[in-house]
């Protein structure tokens, strides 16, 4: 098989680029045309075909059964399969590689990465190509383009070297899966269901301005929204920005002023902030409207980012999408299908976090309780840690809330959080209101009940020590699983958790303490935090080596978090959930007591597959 990389040269103007548009939308809009593509076949000399040229080519070099290199291979990949009906056999991308390898907040262009690896410097003639189709470029100018394309081609080869080495199988196999989610899209979206959600969206923000009395620029302007408080005898929250670090206003969701005021005594106040965060948060509205549009285009292209997540290499959204917060029971999830005949097939990896870290930690108390619950010969996690916290029996049916507060616990305490932190996750995540010392109470309990994983904790603060000093080889846990390096923590897959330039500053002030530089500014970090990002990036591991494994026989077009969404036909469906829930339940190579299960489901909507 060969190495062909290649590399698109596609119109582009003021009103029609990548960075008012999303990719999809971009390529699958009726503008779109290609000037020339470039390619370099192993390692030959790099050359350049004109755009009306380029199909032919495809097709003498036989692309369909090759490997594929690019720099963002969703761009060129969904070109390919689009436009020409081309798959290639394997994917691989630098921009992927390039987050695993250096971190997710490092400049990711190719210009950039090519003056980091050393290996030449990216041209500037695509700055004259702006708003000229292939008609308007003359011979020389065209000339000049192929070079530029060429010397594109040969530094996406040449980076793609200074890589490789660091990537298992494994990972590249994840790289090309995610890929193609974007450039062979499985999924249709149901129209008229979204245009019902938009609406209902709309309906719902006009009525919250309706309720507290106030016009749309009363709550969208800060300085309206600051003097609409005052008036209702409400002094407006202020912060200092990270940013600028002057004095701002404290109005966005995820401040702890405007959560208060959420709640606050006066039912005007309520009315006025709800209005506010209703008609500030268009995330759903713009998301709603985006899966519109793409309806009108075609199937729906899942564009996810491979080790998009800071620190744990797990996927994230990314072309103005992020497929991996839509949130459970929504529209937004039910308006996603199959085609017609076919069903989605939803595995979701029960407890990985939780249990990935009593493991890691040697809390082997903890995983008795998970191997009893798989096998139906115990209450499970959540309800063993409610029945701690309130003194007796606690099941799934008959007590929610409790269990609720019980799941809370253990997704929310293995990590270090304190009893004020503990208040807000409980408002977050259980939809419930503790005061603090009941919040103590909970964390005293689970800390009690888990000395393991406190050790664990204060291992990983050990480790940052030998991580500025350069000890290598260091194990953070017991099992010997996690190891230091020079500038982080080698995981079983061959890739870091980094911490680059990690410094420690003593003292009890709030730059104290270990902090490292993420690519943009120093980042605190601390054992509980290590531990997170550890079991985090175990858990994603464990999660993509399953869903490899799942791909191969069922395609999956989607992974959510600790889910994989695969398509098959209708009539497949039950033996397809048994074969994605067995996948779901091995045990990693190097975790073979590790204890998994899974719970999963099938329907023609993604959202109603698992309830």
């Amino acid at each position: 098989m060969d190495l062909i990389t290649l590399d698109f040269e596609t119109f582009y103007a003021n009103d029609f680029t990548l960075s008012r548009m999303t990719t999809e939308e971009y390529i699958r809009d009726p503008r779109f045309e290609t000037i020339m593509c470039g390619f370099k076949v192993n390692d030959q000399k790099s050359y350049w075909v004109d755009g009306p040229d380029v199909r032919q080519e495809l097709h003498k070099l036989e692309v369909d059964a090759n490997s594929v290199l690019c720099h963002h291979a969703h761009f060129d990949g969904l070109i390919l399969s689009h436009h020409y009906g081309v798959r290639p056999k394997v994917w691989l991308d630098t921009l992927s590689m390039a987050r695993a390898f250096l971190g997710q907040k490092v400049p990711m262009g190719l210009g950039k990465l090519a003056e980091r690896f050393g290996v030449g410097h990216k041209g500037h003639e695509v700055e004259d190509a702006k708003g000229k189709r292939r008609a308007q470029f003359s011979g020389s100018q065209l000339q000049r383009y192929g070079g530029y394309c060429c010397n594109d081609i040969d530094l996406t080869y040449d980076i793609f070297h200074k890589m490789i080495g660091a990537f298992s199988k494994g990972e590249l196999k994840i790289i090309d899966m995610v890929i193609r989610m974007f450039t062979e899209p499985m999924f249709v979206l149901n129209r008229p269901l979204l245009e019902d959600y938009a609406l209902d969206l709309r309906a719902d923000k006009s009525g919250a301005l309706l309720q507290a009395g106030v016009q749309l620029t009363d709550v969208m302007s800060n300085d309206k929204f600051a003097a609409a408080l005052e008036a209702l005898g409400v002094m407006p929250p202020t912060k200092i920005s990270p940013t600028t670090g002057k004095e701002t206003w404290a109005f966005a969701k995820t401040d702890k002023a405007m959560e208060a005021l959420a709640e606050h005594p006066d039912d005007l106040v309520q009315l006025l902030v709800a209005a506010r965060l209703k008609n500030k948060t268009t995330i759903a509205e713009t998301r709603a409207i985006r899966m519109i549009g793409m309806s009108q285009r075609g199937s729906a292209p899942v564009y996810l980012k491979y080790s998009g997540a800071e620190q744990t290499h797990r996927l994230s959204g990314g072309d103005k999408m992020n497929w991996q917060n839509m949130g459970r029971g929504g529209k937004i999830r039910d308006a996603v299908e199959a085609p017609d005949g076919q069903v989605c097939v939803v595995g979701d990896s029960s407890n990985i976090e939780a249990r990935v870290l009593c493991w890691l930690a040697c809390q082997d108390d903890a995983i008795r309780i998970f191997d009893l619950a798989d096998k139906k010969l115990g209450p499970d996690v959540y309800c063993t840690m409610a029945e701690r916290i309130y003194n007796r029996p606690i099941n799934k049916k008959d007590h929610p809330a409790e269990r609720q507060l019980g799941k809370t616990a253990v997704l929310g305490l293995g990590y270090g959080m304190g009893g004020a932190k503990f208040v807000q996750a409980v408002r977050t995540m259980a939809k419930q209101i503790i005061d603090e010392t009941t919040a103590k109470m909970v964390v005293d309990i689970y800390r009690s009940t888990h000395p393991k994983v406190v050790e664990l904790w204060k291992r990983a603060e050990t480790a940052l020590g030998h991580i500025a000093k350069g000890n290598e080889g260091i194990a953070v846990d017991e099992r010997g699983i996690v190891r230091t390096t020079k500038q982080g923590l080698m995981l079983p897959n061959g890739l870091e958790i980094k911490f680059p330039d990690l410094q420690h500053k003593p003292g009890r002030g709030e730059d104290s303490g270990w902090s490292y530089w993420d690519g943009r500014a120093r980042s605190k970090i601390y054992g509980g935090k290590v531990v997170e990002n550890i079991i985090q990036a175990l858990a994603r591991i464990v999660v993509m080596d399953q869903t490899v494994q799942i791909n191969k026989y069922l395609p999956v077009g989607l992974s959510v978090h600790d889910e994989a969404v695969a398509v098959t036909d209708e009539d497949d469906g039950p033996d397809a959930l048994q074969f994605v829930e067995d996948a779901m339940r091995v045990r990693p190579t190097w975790a073979p007591d590790l204890p998994l299960n899974s719970e999963g489901g099938f329907h023609n909507s993604y959202g109603k597959a698992k309830t």
